[in-house]
């Protein structure tokens, strides 16, 4: 018991930072709104991150999915300068696979740019030449970052771990606000520059007392080379995902100027709740749902998804109601100021309705990979991610003609409800049958009780005259959203949704 209190209070506070890490990010966001709106500039900066980050994101999968595991038995099974061995010489060999690609990206930008972003012109293209090689420099401390971060994880240090999302945060807020009126967005790149070394410097104080490094570099190693086949399929699964956001960003090129950035601020949106809302639910159910698995409790499974699914839509489906009626007060509040102007709000705004009614799906979908994940299975969830890029291709390619910018966001949440609907079958097929027939009742009670919220929140929006400052624009999102909310409840409540009851005795039950 006082383990699962310890488990329990170690996931509550890496919750909290995790949220307040999403909040400085939402912060870092509206001041590049501010300072450089949906422009050129900002299209740029956002076309080289996405580059930058696509080998980030293939080493952070490849890293965080298997050394911790492999860290830990090694640590059982031997003595602790052996696993420090290990653990340096994994840390040794993805710094220098990081050098060698940072490099030939380096070499290969402009082509790279050319072929991904046929539809910038000389100038832009340029632009984003330069910042993405500035941010390409730093790619082996960032690297080198998530394997430390990974071995704080393995020791239960959690919290440090979570601490490297401050630095970018940080350093592209300095970079926009102290030097981007004489550097312009480079400042902001230099920004990300920054960041990477300081993410890599603020985790070595964490690291005294357990962990000694050791320059060695062992190709040869079995216990690396299991460590590769095992993290292939969870790495090519979310370089598949990553690849996706490019082929929508490469799409948008050839769209209108600022949509590139548009797209960017709306998906940050939806990331930022997903983050807030979704991790916390989807973390606490998950540490039950490894143990379950581990001991082979088909049954406790299916009643921990079955309740999941209950209590993402009992949290999402308020949200997608009150997020689409009340868009341009989300995206005034959020980025109007400075050079985000009300042009620069519509857009985002039509963008933002396209990707929040994907948000239900996007939680379920990153829930069903982790059950898929406890059950040591990844190459299901690549094979699915596979499946969500081709939809997501056939659908950008129509929606993108008769809705612009917005058919690729909408392409993306449609592609979203695919990958969930496929994954359900699946465990479907894996476990014979899912249970499903319990929770349609208090499915289409939530339904009934979103579309009440939305009618309301429909009716607060058009009694409530559009106001336009950040002060003013807030409070009108209060009052709408608090009175919606409040019928949401009711609804609920008048309905008997059983989820709230469930899910209220849970939360009582784990403080205990």
């Amino acid at each position: 018991m006082a383990r699962t209190q310890r488990i329990f209070k170690a996931t509550m506070l890496v919750t909290v930072v995790i949220i307040l890490s999403k909040v400085s990010g939402f912060i870092r966001d509206m001041i590049l709104a501010n300072y450089f709106g949906t422009g050129i500039a900002n299209d740029a900066y956002v076309s080289a991150y996405s580059l930058f980050y696509l080998p980030v994101l293939l080493f952070n999968s490849c890293i965080s999915a298997t050394l911790i595991p492999l860290y830990v038995e090694e640590r059982e099974r031997n003595c602790l300068s052996h696993s420090n061995r290990f653990a340096s010489n994994t840390i040794n060999l993805f710094a220098l696979a990081a050098l060698a690609i940072a490099a030939a990206i380096y070499m290969l930008a402009r082509p790279l740019v050319r072929v991904i972003y046929v539809g910038f012109d000389p100038g832009k293209t340029d632009l984003t030449v330069r910042l993405v090689r500035v941010m390409l420099l730093t790619l082996m401390f960032n690297v080198t970052s998530i394997s430390l971060a990974s071995l704080l994880n393995a020791t239960e240090k959690y919290v440090a771990a979570q601490l490297t999302g401050f630095p970018l945060n940080l350093c592209v807020i300095v970079a926009a606000v102290g030097f981007s009126e004489r550097y312009g967005i480079m400042a902001v790149g230099w920004g990300v520059f920054a960041a990477n070394i300081l993410q890599f410097l603020i985790l070595l104080p964490f690291l005294r007392g357990w962990f000694t490094w050791s320059p060695v570099l062992d190709f040869s190693d079995s216990r690396f080379h299991h460590l590769m086949v095992l993290a292939g399929p969870a790495m090519l699964s979310m370089g598949v995902s990553e690849l996706n956001h490019m082929i929508d960003h490469a799409l948008a090129s050839g769209l209108n100027p600022g949509d590139i950035s548009a797209m960017s601020y709306a998906y940050r949106l939806i990331t930022f709740l997903l983050g807030v809302l979704m991790v916390p639910l989807t973390t606490i159910m998950f540490s039950k749902m490894s143990r379950l698995a581990a001991e082979h409790d088909t049954e406790g499974m299916l009643d921990n998804l079955r309740r999941c699914v209950l209590v993402i839509a009992l949290v999402a489906l308020p949200i997608v109601a009150v997020a689409v009626v009340m868009s341009m007060d989300v995206i005034k509040f959020a980025y109007m100021r400075g050079r985000f102007d009300m042009h620069s709000v519509e857009v985002t705004a039509g963008i933002l309705v396209c990707y929040v009614v994907g948000v239900p799906f996007f939680g379920l979908r990153d829930f069903l990979s982790r059950v898929f994940h406890a059950l040591q299975d990844t190459r299901t969830p690549f094979r699915v991610s596979c499946l969500v890029v081709s939809v997501n291709i056939v659908l950008n390619l129509i929606l993108r003609i008769f809705l612009g910018a917005r058919g690729l966001a909408l392409a993306t949440s449609i592609a979203g409800c695919t990958g969930m609907v496929t994954m359900l079958i699946l465990l479907k097929r894996r476990f014979g049958h899912l249970g499903f027939k319990a929770v349609v009742a208090d499915l289409m009670k939530l339904i009934i009780a979103a579309s009440a919220c939305a009618i309301v929140c429909a009716l607060m929006n058009r009694a409530i005259p559009p106001v336009f400052g950040t002060g003013r624009v807030f409070l009108r999102l209060v009052a709408c959203t608090a009175v919606s909310m409040i019928a949401y409840a009711a609804a609920c409540f008048a309905l008997r949704v059983n989820t709230i009851r469930v899910f209220a005795n849970e939360v009582v039950r784990r403080r205990r």
